[in-house]
């Protein structure tokens, strides 16, 4: 079968499976809970918010069963919790068909699929640029399938299980699951990273409702405003001119030209994972706000509250535990807060909750701690990097102007929201603004995400901290910037369109240069992205070897391709089987450096240079490999009497053969 057809199968199979397995399980636990005034909602409004209390409270509780009792108790008892409301939610869709939520729903699909399926042209695969990250969560969502939970660790085949926030990943194994053959791991990502864009909107209703800064302003008007605004981005695009100018290339990741602040739909392509922390975070804290603002004493209220965010917050923690970190920041400014004012029963709800929070989520927080090598030393303190700086100035007072800069260097990142938001504190006294608690976690949460993104940073690979703590901040920004458009009067709107306009086309400039990117990025010929589809009549020939593989060789059989480049995708997007070492970075998961580089050393060779059948053999066994994966690309191919040839091929086409171990004989 056509690998685009199928994938575009399997992602519209993907996002419907999300309707009983996330959308009708996140609407009974509104309707059981209560929180966010979900039962005196509109229809509409109301499916909106069971998308997000779906998104953000589900991957908890279906981690917790999955490891109790397998990934097919999970998707049931997520089926079943949806049948238990399916009549009222059938009742919510008895009204008129509202025909432009539709389209833009499947535009919204439409964009998901464009960025993360494959091209099959017949005779060659042109996979998108996403693959960088789609590698690892289709292999995490596989390895949750196959084994369970704690998941192993799908890069580097050891007796520990892999070390990583995976709790988004439950819920796309259980996509996964459910649709059998026709879904896969990448496709049940996409059709979930499709579900985390509606929750994202979900939270932004509810945030303008909590606040109150909106009450005034008619719902057509702030859902354009809304929608106007999700799409635009920083101001990379002006970062990416000036490389061009220098570099004389055009970089396909205009983010990586400074220390990332990604766009939102860029965001729910590449790493929906941490879109649906901070939906969780900021979920687990709105909960408590509107409780606080709530004087009227009611006990079962109090009670759904603190359990909803004690759920909400455990989510968090599993699905990025760098977004978690600036949750739990927030949260303690707010505690802080909120025992300096005496107000000792909000204080003591929010306390019990973090409490609870941490108990539902111990057996994941255990596990990090076991499975991982590299647990000390992981956050450091670091001045936020300020891309066109680093290029210029590598002297020992670089820190220093990195710190004098870094309003400049949030700006350029937030772009329009950085300009809404200041515009907002321009135009609502502070008063008004913190009138709700709500409305002051707005200002907790940025100045969180903000502070912790400008003065910390991770090691682990990259600085995956600096990058999705400021979603928290984000959110905040997106909040001020919809309030303010649509509180200004039209004079004043007049005489501010020529400056927020200008932010708003860049912004947009700059979203749509990287999702161009995203499928351009071979034209460009940045040396950079040179290890992607290098060769695509190959990858194409490996996906359906893979495939082959799949359904003809045992399930626990350990596969292995080459990992002689610094990062290798196929065997993650396509294979089912474990690997010994992906590549240079099979440490993503916690396996140790040295054992990495230890094992490399044993198994590359095998592929890039002209070894005897008994020394490949040899190497093989020691790794605990059963079947090597090998290409037109490999040395010993070109070899015609190398043991590629000698040896009876298990699978074998004109670009690729798979051969047993067991069967290489000199």
């Amino acid at each position: 079968m056509n690998g685009t057809l199928s994938d575009v199968c399997g992602v519209l199979l993907a996002a419907l499976l999300g309707v009983p397995l996330v959308l009708l399980p996140g609407y009974a636990l509104g309707s059981v809970t209560g929180v966010l005034a979900f039962r005196t909602l509109s229809p509409g409004r109301r499916g909106l918010c069971a998308a997000l209390l779906g998104i953000a409270l589900l991957p908890a509780l279906d981690a917790l069963l999955i490891q109790a009792a397998g990934v097919p108790v999970a998707a049931l008892a997520n089926v079943g919790l949806g049948l238990a409301v399916l009549r009222s939610a059938l009742r919510d869709l008895r009204g008129p068909l509202d025909r432009p939520a539709g389209a833009l729903g499947a535009l919204w699909l439409g964009i998901v699929a464009y960025a993360l399926i494959d091209i099959d042209t017949g005779a060659a695969l042109h996979q998108p640029l996403t693959i960088i990250d789609l590698v690892k969560h289709a292999a995490l969502t596989r390895a949750i399938v196959e084994h369970g939970l704690p998941p192993v660790d799908p890069f580097f085949a050891r007796p520990e299980r892999a070390g990583y926030y995976y709790y988004f990943y439950t819920l796309t194994a259980l996509v996964d699951w459910a649709g059998g053959r026709l879904v896969d791991g990448r496709t049940a990502f996409a059709g979930l990273a499709a579900w985390t864009g509606i929750a994202l909107l979900g939270l932004l209703d509810r945030l303008l409702a909590a606040t109150g800064l909106a009450r005034d302003v008619s719902p057509r008007l702030l859902r354009r405003a809304v929608l106007v605004l999700l799409p635009a981005g920083g101001l990379d695009i002006l970062l990416v001119l000036l490389n061009r100018a220098a570099s004389g290339f055009w970089i396909p990741i205009p983010e990586w030209l400074n220390e990332q602040v990604v766009n939102w739909p860029t965001a729910l392509v590449w790493v929906p994972h941490h879109v649906a922390a901070a939906l969780a975070g900021w979920l687990g804290l709105l909960v408590l706000a509107e409780r606080a603002d709530d004087a009227r004493p009611d006990r079962r209220a109090d009670i759904a509250c603190l359990v909803t965010a004690a759920i909400a917050f455990a989510a968090c923690a599993g699905l990025s535990v760098w977004v978690c970190l600036g949750t739990a920041a927030a949260a303690g400014l707010w505690l802080a807060l909120l025992g300096f004012e005496h107000r000792w029963r909000d204080a003591a709800r929010l306390a019990a909750a973090g409490s609870l929070s941490a108990v539902l989520a111990a057996p994941y927080l255990l596990s990090i701690l076991q499975n991982r090598a590299d647990t000390g030393g992981t956050i450091r303190f670091a001045i936020r990097r300020f891309g066109p700086l680093e290029q210029i100035d590598d002297g020992p007072g670089l820190d220093l102007l990195r710190l004098i800069l870094l309003p400049m260097n949030y700006y350029v990142a937030l772009g329009l929201f950085a300009g809404g938001a200041l515009l907002f504190w321009q135009i609502v006294p502070r008063r008004e603004a913190h009138a709700r608690q709500a409305g002051r976690l707005l200002t907790i949460c940025a100045a969180a995400g903000l502070l912790l993104g400008g003065f910390v940073r991770s090691a682990i690979l990259y600085n995956d901290l600096g990058a999705r703590v400021v979603l928290l901040a984000q959110v905040s920004a997106l909040v001020w910037t919809v309030v303010a458009l649509t509180r200004i009067g039209p004079g004043a709107r007049l005489r501010l369109s020529g400056s927020l306009g200008a932010l708003l086309i860049l912004g947009y400039a700059s979203t749509l240069y990287g999702f161009v990117g995203m499928r351009a990025y071979p034209a460009a010929d940045h040396p950079q992205f040179a290890i992607l589809n290098r060769r695509p009549d190959i990858d194409r020939s490996l996906r359906a070897a893979y495939a082959w593989a799949g359904t003809h060789l045992p399930r626990n059989l350990v596969l292995q391709a080459a990992p002689v480049t610094r990062r290798v995708f196929d065997f993650g997007l396509y294979g089912l089987q474990p690997v010994a070492v992906a590549d240079r970075e099979a440490r993503l998961f916690g396996a140790g450096p040295e054992a990495v580089a230890a094992r490399l050393a044993v198994v590359t060779p095998i592929f890039d240079s002209t070894l005897r059948a008994a020394e490949v053999r040899r190497r093989a066994t020691e790794a605990g490999i059963g079947a090597l994966v090998v290409t037109a690309a490999d040395k010993p191919w070109g070899e015609p009497e190398s043991w590629i040839w000698r040896t009876r091929a298990a699978y074998a086409d004109p670009r690729v053969r798979i051969l047993r171990v067991e069967d290489l004989d000199d």
